[in-house]
């Protein structure tokens, strides 16, 4: 890991958190998005969807004080961030050719360092289903994350052309 560089986000890095959570979670999510539009459901716009990501974490100095980035020369090449607002590990991402290294444990330490020192006292981590397979269940247990709770993502049309308005028969009537 020599020629690893890790250190917190600089505004200078503006506009490379996106692409890197597309090319790392982007195959992962992919299906996902086919499975809704085979049920006949919007799908995602994940390029937007985490691009916004890198619009959110570099919207102020405090949420970029909360993004770790690993690069090799001026390649960002993993990434790990947190919301302090909610306690919660929002993204560890490694490039697949980069993983094994440590590199994400290495990451993972830093940011989640910082929400202890902002004082909190807990954090939270979602490894969806859709990203079991690829290995974040077993690294979030490895950060000594425990599992709460599984959910499934489920979706359905509420209305539209040939279907029927969804009816809420519990409302009060007053």
């Amino acid at each position: 890991m020599a020629d690893i560089a890790i250190d917190r986000a600089q505004l200078a890095d503006q506009g490379r958190l996106g692409p890197l959570l597309l090319a790392v979670y982007g195959p992962t999510l992919e299906p996902e998005n086919h499975a809704a539009a085979e049920a006949g459901l919007p799908t995602s716009g994940l390029a937007d969807e985490l691009m916004a990501a890198d619009d959110f974490y570099f919207s102020t100095i405090e949420l970029m004080d909360c993004c770790y980035l690993a690069k090799d020369g001026d390649e960002v090449v993993g990434a790990a961030c947190v919301n302090p607002y909610v306690n919660e590990l929002h993204y560890v991402a490694v490039r697949p050719e980069w993983r094994r290294r440590g590199i994400g444990k290495q990451l993972a330490s830093l940011a989640l360092a910082e929400l202890e020192r902002r004082g909190s006292d807990h954090v939270r981590v979602e490894a969806s289903l859709s990203l079991a397979g690829s290995g974040g269940r077993e690294f979030a247990a490895s950060l000594g994350f425990l599992p709460i709770r599984e959910v499934a993502v489920m979706g359905r049309r509420l209305a539209g052309p040939g279907l029927p308005r969804v009816r809420d028969d519990d409302e009060d009537d007053d």
